[in-house]
């Protein structure tokens, strides 16, 4: 019996429009790589986003 791995992928964009500028204007759509089809089982055909928020303020202490 073959054993399966499943993993994330996680990026970091400057912005929403960063995203845009390379995935066009569908940035839910999955732009998957030339080789995917020869690693992955399944091409996902959509991509989560998530907002992370900063709170650049100095610690005390």
């Amino acid at each position: 019996m073959a054993e399966v791995t499943e993993f994330t992928v996680i990026s970091y964009w400057k912005s929403v429009e960063a995203i845009r500028a390379f995935a066009g204007n569908d940035i839910e759509k999955t732009r998957h790589l030339p080789k995917d089809p020869d690693y992955l089982l399944e091409l996902e055909p959509t991509v989560k986003h998530h907002e992370v928020l900063l709170d650049e303020r100095k610690s005390e202490g």
